[in-house]
């Protein structure tokens, strides 16, 4: 099935791409007044962020919930944004300092974080696993980065094909709808 997927997603590359650039203008707004408080009141059933820790938003966009994240953790914990648009860090980054915080960073990366083994309390991963092609590869890196009792949370339409990716390496402990979160 997920050939189909590959196959059409290469066929249809300049609409998909046309669809992307749509979508990063309205999709924050979506985020900002309906979608991004829910998930959030969703944080808190899960109890997932919490301060002090260290928080990667794999696939942060333009920070719709690194920037809530990252006030949450506070100055002791610290925030990585990644995403694989260069534009989408900048936001991200302008935010921040909008902001006045200073606990975040921003990774350039659309597979490996490039981050420490064990280094990270939780991995947020919103509406971004399905546009990922290296699936398996990029839930191996994630599990490389997460401590011992880390927190995978993925929000995302797949719903129980994302069992099919996490096998073997996160066991699932809640779910809420599209929210599933994971344990080493």
């Amino acid at each position: 099935m997920e050939w189909i997927e590959r196959f059409i997603e290469a066929k249809l590359n300049p609409i998909y791409r046309a669809h992307y650039a749509l979508w990063i203008h309205w999709w924050p707004l979506w985020r900002a007044l309906y979608s991004g408080r829910n998930i959030q009141r969703k944080w808190e059933q899960f109890s997932l962020v919490k301060e002090g820790q260290y928080f990667l938003d794999y696939g942060c966009g333009t920070g719709d919930f690194t920037i809530p994240a990252a006030r949450i953790v506070g100055k002791r914990g610290k925030v990585y944004a990644l995403d694989c648009f260069p534009r989408q860090l900048k936001i991200v980054e302008k935010k921040s300092r909008k902001a006045g915080l200073s606990n975040i960073e921003t990774i350039l990366s659309n597979n490996n974080t490039g981050l420490p083994d064990e280094c990270i309390d939780i991995v947020w991963m919103c509406d971004v696993l399905h546009e990922i092609e290296q699936r398996r590869a990029v839930l191996e890196d994630i599990h490389r980065v997460l401590k011992k009792d880390g927190i995978l949370a993925i929000h995302d339409s797949m719903r129980d094909k994302v069992l099919s990716y996490t096998t073997g390496l996160f066991s699932l402990t809640g779910r809420d709808d599209k929210l599933l979160r994971f344990v080493k």
